[in-house]
């Protein structure tokens, strides 16, 4: 195996950790690190390019970039919830009232703008 392939599988499952961390972390985007993970994995192995495209759980977050199908109600209910697990444990852990404020706003932000992220049909 060339260096090159194994630099961009290194890379592939670095960002296949970021993206995993992403998850339940609101403020760390998911999809971003698998596509680049999936970018990574096709120049370097198409064996992990293919697990990565049919992992039952990282899967559809590449996939419904592809198709272009948005969120599921599901993946933005757990987002809302993570987010406002969240956001709840900043504000009330804040000594400050204006850190309870800026968690509120980019609570509320997020809040919309998933409500706004065009939703993809169950399947």
């Amino acid at each position: 195996m060339r260096l090159k392939s194994r630099l961009y599988i290194a890379a592939g499952f670095i960002n296949v950790g970021l993206g995993i961390a992403g998850i339940p972390l609101p403020l760390l985007p998911t999809t971003p690190f698998l596509l680049l993970a999936a970018f990574c994995f096709a120049r370097g192995s198409d064996r992990w390019h293919q697990w990565l495209l049919t992992h039952p759980t990282l899967s559809p977050y590449i996939l419904a970039f592809r198709e272009k199908r948005g969120l599921t109600r599901k993946q933005k209910w757990r987002i809302a919830g993570l987010l406002t697990v969240t956001m709840l444990a900043t504000g009330a852990f804040s000594p400050h009232w204006l850190g309870k404020v800026v968690a509120f706003v980019f609570w509320a932000g997020w809040i919309i703008a998933l409500s706004l992220y065009k939703s993809a049909e169950e399947r």
